[in-house]
């Protein structure tokens, strides 16, 4: 259940293909070039380097849309693409007039039998050698989490209704990932969702089309879990402020597709402007991914004195700064840990917006209502918020959504107040009306919340590490820790997202069915222990913070030698304002 591994098998059987099974040597060490679709570009960039590919010698690598490709007859291609009709096209004008010697293709997820006989008349000179079927229609971005990167405006309209094409791309991707990890699930859904109910009849249909050709795993001991969940049953988490180091990244910064743009960060070098941020192949960010931001910069400090006492360096590292001017001065460690200077450059632009917009009080209050029962104090605190004329508006009106989905149903005539209030205001009135339509749309009542405990850790973080700002964070977790014994809990980080009781229900085989029905009844005997392999899919997206949990999941089980795995996956990666945003249309 690792994707990590997942991919690069598919990639190794990519790369090595022979035309058959006993191929002499000769056909083995035979230079190879690599095409790829605008689809497979992300897949394999993100899951493999240009070091790796020139290991196996892949020397060539190049897209299927690109017409000005040489003709290099003594060079054997491997073909990966997926089966788009508009690739289908691109792949037949190829074979008619092909422009190497051979060709391996490789689809990443099923191709049709009408697909493969265009593929055949168009192959008159008898060019390809090999066509096969691999899955990974969807892109990973941790060993266990996976996103399709399809936004909500592209799938549905208000949370309610499929768009066909992409209620067809979501069940096409979902078919891929269950064959990548060799599963034919139970198929278990949200049941007050119809988007729930909807992919997983097409879900089911597609295994259905195909148990006996790809379907047909050996039987386990118990039976896998495809786990459909809807967004709407918890639009709290990808409101709230996110604390861990990858999810900050991509609320401040952004980061696509492993990509994080840094050209607009004042002062930085040309070689930064834009890094790449892999779990699989940086592990200094494997390490620090899942870290607050505190601990996070205990970590980076770490790093470098570590490479001070080897050097003999009497330089005073304590502040950001300090670590600055220390990779300046010893350009060997520059040379040697690039990929901490890249890490302090992002580390270094998220204190600087953390500063600027004063997310501190901002995220405390916002922790505060999403697991307080109705309290006046943080209605004040609100209030007090609404009315600055420094908060940007976009955190106004996050904060009244949040205050909205938790008290306004047992306090409708503070809602009002609050709404009241902000049409007074320099709110736009496309705001007020997002509020008012949120309030129409998630309908579920969201005031029994029970985020109180927490996965946190005790670090004993340095005084002098980041900002005063960035020492309040860890002054915060600290002074919790200490008062309290039985709760280890810190106000920026109360709230835990619904999966996690999901989860903790699952691993002992208690989840509702009347919350979470199966589309088809199982066998009471079948199913008398928790599953052994479940893929949760959220529809309508997924939040990093929610990745940490199941990845603390994932670990906490393996160390009680439980075999029990998580996949996580979901249409698109939400920040807090993509997530306002897909509501607006």
């Amino acid at each position: 259940m690792n994707l990590f591994k997942v991919a690069d098998l598919y990639v190794s059987r990519i790369v090595n293909s022979k035309a058959k099974p006993n191929a002499n040597a000769e056909e083995s060490t035979k230079i190879k070039a690599l095409l790829l679709d605008k689809d497979t570009v992300t897949t394999i960039s993100m899951c493999s380097t240009q070091t790796e590919l020139l290991q196996n010698e892949v020397y060539l690598v190049d897209t299927l849309e690109n017409p000005n490709r040489d003709t290099m007859r003594h060079i054997k291609c491997m073909v990966y693409i997926s089966p788009s009709e508009e690739s289908i096209q691109l792949l037949v004008k190829e074979l008619q007039n092909p422009k190497y010697g051979e060709y391996h293709i490789f689809f990443n997820n099923m191709v049709s039998k009408s697909q493969l006989e265009r593929l055949a008349e168009a192959d008159d000179m008898e060019a390809v050698v090999k066509v096969e079927e691999i899955f990974q229609d969807y892109h990973i971005l941790n060993e266990d989490l996976c996103t399709l990167d399809c936004s909500n405006d592209l799938l549905f309209r208000n949370f309610e209704l499929w768009d066909e094409d992409g209620l067809r791309t979501v069940t096409e991707s979902i078919t891929s990932l269950l064959l990548s990890l060799k599963l034919r699930p139970q198929i278990r859904y949200a049941t007050n969702s119809k988007l729930c109910a909807k992919l997983a009849k097409e879900v089911e249909f597609s295994i259905s089309q195909n148990d006996t050709s790809l379907f047909d795993f050996p039987t386990m001991d118990t039976t896998p879990i495809l786990l459909l969940l809807d967004r709407k049953n918890d639009p709290l988490t990808p409101l709230l402020q996110p604390w861990t180091y990858q999810s900050m990244i991509h609320e401040y910064i952004g980061v696509k597709r492993n990509i994080v743009d840094l050209s607009k960060v004042d002062n930085i070098d040309k070689d930064l402007q834009k890094v790449t941020l892999s779990a699989k192949q940086d592990p200094f960010f494997h390490d620090t991914m899942y870290l607050n931001f505190g601990e996070l910069g205990d970590k980076v400090k770490q790093y470098v004195i570590n490479y001070k006492d080897k050097t003999q360096s009497n330089t005073k590292i304590e502040t950001i700064e300090d670590i600055k001017g220390f990779i300046e001065k010893y350009p060997e460690f520059r040379k040697l840990s690039g990929n901490v200077s890249k890490h302090m450059a992002i580390v270094g632009e998220l204190d600087k917006q953390l500063q600027l917009r004063d997310i501190w009080g901002v995220s405390e209050l916002e922790q505060n209502i999403s697991v307080h029962d109705d309290n006046q104090e943080d209605y004040q605190q609100l209030l007090t918020l609404l009315d600055s004329q420094k908060l940007d508006n976009f955190y106004k009106l996050k904060l009244s959504c949040i205050y909205m989905l938790r008290h306004g149903n047992s306090n409708p005539r503070q809602m009002d107040n609050l709404i009241s209030r902000l049409k007074s205001s320099s709110m736009p009135i496309e705001d007020v009306n997002l509020l008012l339509k949120i309030k129409k749309m998630f309908h579920t009542d969201f005031s029994n919340n029970t985020s109180v405990d927490n996965m946190k850790k005790t670090n004993n973080v340095s005084d002098h590490l980041l900002s005063d700002l960035a020492r309040r964070f860890n002054d915060k977790l600290n002074s919790r820790n200490n008062n309290n014994s039985t709760m280890s809990d810190n106000v920026f980080m109360q709230h835990l997202p619904e999966i996690s009781h999901i989860l903790t229900e699952l691993s002992t085989n208690k989840l509702s069915i009347e919350k979470y029905k199966y589309l088809k009844e199982p066998s009471s005997i079948r199913n008398t222990l928790p599953p052994q392999d479940t893929v949760v899919f959220i529809v309508g997206g997924v939040t990093y913070e929610e990745a940490k949990i199941i990845h603390e999941f994932n670990q906490d089980i393996s160390k009680n030698n439980n075999n029990m795995r998580v996949v996580l996956g979901g249409n698109d990666i939400l920040s807090t304002r993509e997530f306002l945003r897909s509501l607006r249309l």
